[in-house]
């Protein structure tokens, strides 16, 4: 039992850390994609996180909470949908995405 609890705690360790690293700079880059509406992108990408937060938490209750498992899965499939994204939307293999303008001129007063 204590193994376990210990293995649980370790690899939610090594996501959390992994999503510490992850966050700051996909939150930069979407910053920077919206630069010419810097409101609206930062509200689509908060609120896409909380929407995303708030439909998970109750997937991971409807299957149980005696085990990790649930929260595994969940969390396999927030992984699965995110390489799916990446693969249909982002398509880096294309350039899509990267930013090779200049960034706007400020207008001087």
């Amino acid at each position: 039992m204590v193994a376990a609890q210990t293995t649980t705690e370790g690899c939610l360790f090594v996501t959390l850390a992994g999503i510490g690293m992850v966050f700051p700079a996909s939150m930069s880059l979407g910053q920077t994609l919206g630069r010419h509406a810097p409101g609206t992108g930062s509200a689509l990408l908060g609120g896409t996180q909380f929407l995303l937060g708030a439909l998970a938490s109750p997937l991971v209750g409807l299957f149980g909470t005696s085990s990790a498992t649930p929260m595994a899965v969940i969390m396999l499939g927030a992984l699965a949908c995110a390489a799916l994204s990446l693969t249909l939307l982002a398509r880096p293999w294309h350039g899509h995405g990267e930013f090779r303008g200049t960034a706007p001129s400020v207008a001087a007063a």
